[in-house]
């Protein structure tokens, strides 16, 4: 059994912006060891958007999954952090 931190992202081609797979980082034989790694990611990400940030507020959704808003110069983003089990 290992663990990973995954990050899902907003992912733009030209015009066309979709939710994505943005990170996928580790094989953590602990699951604390990958939530301590999800928890560092929340403040040390940086996401492809927004390109200039401004501010960055970080919600806990379970002790597995974390919502993280941007402010950017024009506009908001937010990216998702989570532990997962790799089966």
């Amino acid at each position: 059994m290992a663990w990973s931190v995954l990050v899902e992202e907003s992912i733009s081609y030209g015009q066309n912006v979709r939710w994505g797979m943005g990170l996928i980082r580790g094989e953590y034989p602990e699951r604390e060891q990958a939530r301590a790694a999800a928890l560092e990611l929340t403040g040390s990400f940086t996401p492809t958007h927004p390109w200039a940030e401004r501010e960055r507020t970080v919600y806990r959704i379970s002790e597995d999954s974390y919502l993280v808003n941007l402010v950017g110069a024009t506009t908001e983003f937010h990216f998702r952090v989570n532990v997962a089990e790799r089966l």
